[in-house]
């Protein structure tokens, strides 16, 4: 529910006389439920009236750390007699604030023995008659937090609804109610757990990683239980949520589930509300975090983190990089990439660090790690190391992000010459399922088929390709998709056949698939693959000739030159090139050009010392270029000098397809 609706939801229960119940609003921790009561909700409820003009008082108490009825009774009258008898109506001003100075006043109150003696419910039914504390609307918060047991607590509030007439809202994420008793007397809940012959282990090898997900919690053939595991069975055995869920039915009649819009809640955190200041007061840094607000969304919907504290927090630790960032780099043209990438990645590590997820290394993309956050591996990031430290270790270095932010500029120029502008996917479909386990299941197969529709509209780049072949096999397999892999595999061939434009050659990673999933989508991806590469190899030659890089030496090596990272990562140079062009340019380039600029040419796109990862494609073209030069006649029909340049080519030549793997014995001549 939103907040408009909980609002509604919360006055007509004050309103109406026959609501004898409680009601919970139940959202996860950080969703904003205790800034709700604070900025919305208590005013409202002030203003409910109670019969003649008159309101009832309002009344706030966190139970967090509470562990028994007695302190809560103590809380509960000391906050009704100094809030509602000291300020009456203003109350509703103030209630929301007392939680933290209220422990502190109860500790200089003495009661009675027969309160401390009396049954807490009873005690403090009589007490609540002598001084007609009645008809009040008490809002508890934080009963997830509280070591009250569950079943003192029900009856408490209970007692507040049926003797006093009270209304009373309960403020939790339900789901972790009563685990907080599962943390007590840890040591023997643990030897109980890990009684027969079990052993806790840091982590598991990576090839029982996968049978661990089909095994039941804590069952092993090794008897082996990570830390997390032993965690997990502590609270499924000793908690007492399953007690509150069974017990709920009597005192808690209706629960309204909290599940603010994150967009207007990052909006409201920002610039704040007509009913309360926004967290952020420097105007072009309002306006910088309102111009990117759907950047910022995606980005924490990708770590699924909903957390308003985490965001808060994230906030206010990226204003010092924006500020850094913007006095040192604004001017430059990649200024807008650099906060992009920065962004991007410190909402991941706040995210990690707040909810302890790990950020996983996944592959160097140009002497840069390439990361990936825990349980959503589909998404990856560049690691930046300041980054790191300004937020887990509180330690900044201007000089690391100066550094960062020109290899930044630096890798930009490359790719803006080696690589196309690349076209970039329109759709919204393959957003939504890359959360599919979010979803319900007809929202899954809905988004499925509107992702063909999508894909049919030509409106995802290649770069996603793999991905959504990836997310439909996955769904096939669960029987969440039902439509034909083979058909949407054609679709991309020939959207692929028909595309003008050479498009990025993205590796997809399947290493994140399971097993059987992954023999499946090899099969299918790798004539999307071949598809591709066909199509760009053609799209290139084209280019190559259009630009006419054979017209002479210094063309062809300032070619050379632009495009190596290019050739690298597409894994062929020569597969580019106009072999009997490159013939032509050879013969007629003089001897000084043979020496600086085809045999440096050479060169600079052979560079790598791991030639075989990158050109095992090119032998083939090699073996035939260097025949050329030796075998057809060119030696022949030339002078001393050329011919020393075209065998210091084939000599060029002859070292690059060694390191590539062929025998030397086949090379002789």
């Amino acid at each position: 529910m939103t907040s408009e609706e909980i609002i509604n939801a919360v006055r007509e229960y004050v309103r109406d006389d026959n609501a004898k119940y409680a009601i919970m609003i139940d959202g996860a921790w950080g969703s904003g439920k205790t800034y709700l009561y604070e900025n919305y909700l208590a005013e409202e409820i002030s203003r409910v009236e109670n019969g003649k003009n008159e309101r009832r008082p309002n009344v706030y108490i966190s139970l967090y750390g509470m562990s028994n009825t007695e302190s809560l009774a103590k809380q509960l009258l000391t906050n009704y007699m100094i809030y509602v008898k000291g300020n009456g109506s203003d109350f509703a001003k103030l209630g929301s604030k007392i939680a933290g100075g209220l422990s502190i006043v109860c500790s200089a109150l003495s009661f009675s023995n027969g309160m401390v003696t009396l049954d807490p419910n009873e005690g403090i039914k009589k007490i609540i008659d002598q001084i007609s504390v009645k008809n009040m609307v008490i809002c508890f918060d934080d009963l997830e937090r509280s070591a009250i047991p569950i079943t003192e607590f029900l009856g408490f509030v209970n007692n507040l609804i049926e003797h006093c007439n009270c209304k009373v809202l309960i403020l939790a994420d339900e789901k972790n109610i009563g685990k907080i008793n599962a943390n007590t007397n840890l040591e023997e809940k643990y030897l109980t757990i890990l009684s027969g012959y079990r052993k806790i282990v840091e982590r598991l090898e990576d090839d029982e990683q996968t049978s661990r997900k089909r095994d039941r919690l804590g069952v092993h053939k090794n008897g082996e239980i990570t830390v997390e595991e032993l965690k997990k069975l502590n609270e499924l055995v000793y908690s007492e949520n399953y007690l509150y869920m069974d017990m709920k039915e009597k005192v808690i009649g209706k629960t309204l589930y909290y599940y603010p819009e994150l967009k207007n809640a990052i909006t409201e955190l920002i610039k704040g509300s007509n009913k309360v200041d926004g967290l952020i007061q420097d105007e072009k840094y309002k306006d910088f975090l309102t111009n990117h607000l759907e950047m910022i969304e995606n980005t924490f919907a990708e770590v699924k983190t909903r957390n308003l504290r985490i965001i808060r927090t994230w906030i206010l630790a990226f204003r010092k990089i924006y500020d850094i960032t913007k006095k040192n780099f604004s001017d430059n043209e990649y200024y807008e990439v650099m906060l992009d990438e920065f962004m991007h990645y410190s909402i991941w590590v706040v995210s990690s660090l707040k909810k302890n997820k790990k950020i996983l290394y996944k592959a160097n993309y140009r002497g840069q790690e390439l990361v990936s956050f825990e349980d959503n591996e589909y998404s990856y990031t560049l690691k930046h190391d300041f980054i790191d430290a300004w937020i887990r270790r509180d330690v900044w270095d201007e000089a690391d992000l100066n550094k960062v932010c020109k290899s930044i500029i630096e890798r930009k120029q490359r790719e803006k010459i080696s690589n196309p502008t690349p076209k970039q996917s329109t759709g919204v479909e393959l957003r939504k399922l890359a959360t599919w386990k979010l979803m319900e299941d007809d929202e899954v197969r809905e988004s499925c088929k509107n992702l063909e529709n999508e894909l049919d509209a030509n409106k995802y780049a290649y770069c996603d390709y793999g991905i959504i072949l990836a997310i439909l096999l996955e769904l096939s397999h669960i029987k969440l998709y039902k439509g034909d892999i083979n058909r949407v595999r054609e679709t991309m061939i020939k959207l692929i056949q028909k595309d003008e434009e050479v498009q990025e050659e993205r590796v997809f990673h399947d290493y994140i698939l399971s097993e059987e999933i992954k023999v499946e989508f090899r099969k299918v991806y790798k004539t999307v693959e071949d598809a591709r590469r066909k199509r760009n190899t053609e799209l290139t030659k084209v280019d190559h000739n259009e630009s006419n890089i054979y017209e002479n030496a210094e063309t062809f090596f300032e070619n050379c030159q632009k495009m190596k990272d290019y050739y690298s990562e597409h894994k062929s140079f020569l597969a580019y090139l106009d072999l009997e062009k490159l013939i032509e340019l050879i013969k007629s380039s003089s001897v000084e050009d043979i020496h600086l600029k085809i045999n440096k040419a050479f060169k600079t796109v052979y560079f790598m010392g791991n030639l075989k990862d990158f050109f095992i494609a090119d032998i083939d073209d090699l073996q035939w270029i260097r025949e050329q030069i030796l075998d057809n006649g060119m030696l022949k029909e030339c002078g001393i000098t050329r011919r020393i340049a075209f065998e210091s080519l084939a000599e060029i030549i002859k070292e690059e397809l060694i390191a590539l793997g062929v025998d030397e014995e086949q090379l002789k001549r």
